[in-house]
This record gives C-alpha cells, structure tokens and sequence, in this order.
C-alpha cells in the first residue's frame, strides 16, 4: 500500500471513523478462490461483493452537468470517496377489527439519499486545496439537478438518474495536513416526470 493511501485510512479513521477498504490496482484471479470477490465495471469503478460486505470502499465518483462559471470543465471528480445510499417507503397501515396485523398500501417511494465521504487533496502543490472548495461551494448554489456516476449509484438507481446537494460538511483536520480537507456531503435523487394534460 503507499504511503498516500495509508496516510489517508488513519485521517479517514481520525474523522469519520472505520477504515475504508482500498482495492489493490490489479486484481489476478486464483482459481481455487471463491468467485465473490471483487470485479471490475465499464465504468472503472470496483464493485463491492459478497466478500467485503458491511465495510466501506473508496469508490470514486464523478458529478456531471455542473455548467459552474470559471470552471474549465463539465464535471468534478471526487477519488477519494466513500458512498452510503439510504432509500424510505411511506406506507398506509390498516389496522382491521378482530384481525392480527394490518393491512399495507404502497403510499410512495421516497427520494434516494446519497452520503459522499472523502477528502479534497492537492497531491500536485501540496497546498490548501482553494479550487476543489470553490468547485464544491458552487455546485451547492446551483439551482438545478446534475448527473452523478458512482458504481454503486449506478447498480442501485441507474445511470441516467440526477441529483441535487442538499447540505455539506467540511470537518476539521488536526496534525497540520495543509493540502488535505474532508467533506461530508448530503445528496438527494430527483427524478424527472412528464406531466401530461
């Protein structure tokens, strides 16, 4: 492991606690071990499987159809990045008389929401990361959705869906890490409709 990336699991640890499980850069298959490990997508994303269950992956994800002023590209990448999706029903329960239990109604499927963890890094001058936090700051002023490419966004709520930021967080570093900062950013699903009259 390098020492980047063992710098960034004991940060990691110091501010959200866990540590995320990094997948090696080349991936050579045993026959005689088990087919749930872990496997690669077009994207170039890595997947969690079976295997690593319940522990937190850097997964890195790309924001898309940003269209931010002074900003020489379309989107934002984020590789140092940990996701978490959380999905919520509103259900209508029944209760009946002399019955055990109730009755339940599909009501509605709430948005998705979408947790990004990570830290803005300026590994080329090792200064305080200026543009990432301006990047970030105006994304969360734009008044319209963008497109967002994750491969566990991707399995969970398809390619094609959009989301807005909802809120963010920039905790605090200790240990004098200038070039380092970590973000904690809220994202919701929004879905498009047609409305037809």
């Amino acid at each position: 492991m390098s020492t980047i990336s063992f710098d960034l699991e004991k940060l990691y640890q110091q501010v959200f606690g866990g540590k995320p499980y990094q997948i090696p850069p080349e991936i050579k298959k045993d026959p005689t071990e088990e087919p749930n490990v872990i496997r690669r997508t077009p994207s170039k994303s890595y997947v969690l499987l079976e295997k690593y269950l319940n522990r937190e992956i850097w997964l890195p994800t790309r924001l898309a159809e940003l269209n931010i002023d002074n900003y020489d590209r379309s989107e934002f990448y984020l590789p140092y990045c940990v996701v978490k999706i959380s999905g919520k029903k509103t259900i209508v329960k029944t209760p009946l008389a002399e019955r055990q239990g109730t009755v339940k109604e599909l009501y509605s499927i709430d948005d998705y929401s979408i947790n990004l963890k990570g830290f803005f890094i300026d590994n080329k001058n090792r200064l305080f990361p200026e543009k990432d936090l301006d990047v970030l700051r105006q994304v969360f002023e734009m008044k319209h959705a963008f497109s967002i490419d994750n491969a566990l966004i991707n399995i969970m709520l398809g390619k094609e869906v959009k989301v807005v930021m909802e809120s963010f967080d920039l905790p605090e570093v200790e240990g004098g890490r200038k070039h380092v900062r970590p973000y904690n950013i809220q994202l919701e699903s929004d879905s498009v409709f047609t409305l037809e009259v």
